[in-house]
């Protein structure tokens, strides 16, 4: 048990504590920005556990459930800001409630853009120090008595092009095979200088070949260039993915709570810094989009309230928008429940 806390509580509460305070520190500096007075600046739920108040008199505190975080900003009457206080003690001016929908809605954008700039940032980072894996189109291994082997390819040969298609990237090469499984392709490559062809049939997908990996530092220039295109891919890939699980084209038992989270912290942490700091540039990212989709209680909720708005030219009436908080707290309850269900689930596989 001891092993466990130590390899995986820990770290999951330090890497998810930076995160939410990144997202909420984004909250606080365009909303005092605004002229809003921040009353609390929460990492956890529940019960303070020690913190401070500052000169503003916000107070800066870690509570006991370090499961997210808040800003409670003046005029609210829980941490989510569902509900507005109407009372003589709400200060004018500075109160959450009293700004335009642009202002209020700049303040609920700055916390998932505050993960999306944490995110570039580290990638900028981790590309400079680090670098990226480059997947050469360069054969690193041939399988014996497979298509490849059979065709005369060898280790090392740089594969050019394939009926046609320029190669770049190893990954290319597999895409090309699939589309091709149990027909030949017209394979050209270059083998000490010399370019060949050669002809290859594909079997079952594959024709016997690994690619070569290589890491290649960044300047800051091309850093910067490629970290806005793996931020772009990676927004894809998630957004694809969430897609294929609401459509039933992907199973829900990739979906993961907290205790996946935790598992994974651990062991990204357990292999060094340069793990870790990809796994906290994942997880900010998709912090920072998850918060943006329209579910009320969320980032995106509010602002999709805040459209409401605009278009109703006026806030919607009290008992809709309890409504509406009521099925988005509902929403991310049973969320939270079923990736937990599914985190359970993995033990006993």
């Amino acid at each position: 048990m001891i092993d466990i806390i130590l390899n995986n509580l820990i770290p999951f509460i330090i890497i998810l504590t930076i995160l939410v305070f990144v997202h909420e520190l984004g909250h606080y500096l365009i909303a005092r920005k605004n002229g809003v007075k921040v009353e609390v600046f929460s990492i956890g739920f529940g019960k303070e556990l020690f913190g401070f108040t500052d000169k503003n008199k916000t107070r800066w505190k870690f509570s006991l459930i370090p499961l997210g975080g808040y800003v409670k900003m003046h005029g609210d009457l829980d941490e989510a800001s569902t509900k507005k206080n109407d009372s003589s003690e709400i200060i004018p001016g500075q109160s959450f409630h009293e700004k335009t929908i642009y202002q209020r809605s700049m303040i609920l954008v700055a916390g998932p853009a505050a993960n999306f700039i944490f995110s570039f940032v580290l990638l900028i980072f981790i590309n400079i120090f680090y670098g990226i894996s480059i997947d050469k189109p360069e054969i690193s291994y041939v399988e014996k008595d497979m298509p490849a082997y059979n065709s005369g390819l060898k280790e090392g040969d740089l594969i050019i092009e394939i009926d046609g298609n320029k190669i770049e990237k190893f990954s290319q090469i597999k895409m090309l095979i699939e589309k091709k499984n149990n027909q030949s392709i017209n394979l050209l490559f270059s083998r000490d200088g010399k370019v060949s062809e050669v002809n290859v049939k594909v079997i079952n997908n594959i024709i016997g070949i690994r690619g070569k990996i290589e890491n290649k530092k960044l300047n800051l220039f091309d850093s910067i260039n490629q970290s806005l295109l793996q931020i772009y891919n990676f927004t894809k890939l998630t957004l694809v993915g969430v897609y294929e699980i609401i459509t039933g084209n992907r199973g829900t038992d990739e979906l993961g709570g907290p205790i996946r989270i935790a598992e994974l912290s651990g062991d990204f942490w357990s292999k060094g810094l340069h793990s870790t700091l990809w796994f906290m540039m994942i997880i900010s990212l998709n912090l920072g989009l998850i918060n943006l989709f329209p579910i009320p209680m969320l980032d995106g909720g509010h602002l999709l309230l805040n459209f409401i708005e605009f278009i109703n030219g006026g806030p919607l009436k009290r008992k809709y928008l309890e409504i509406a908080h009521t099925f988005g707290f509902f929403i991310l309850i049973s969320l939270m429940i079923f990736a937990t269900y599914n985190d359970i689930l993995r033990f006993f596989k």
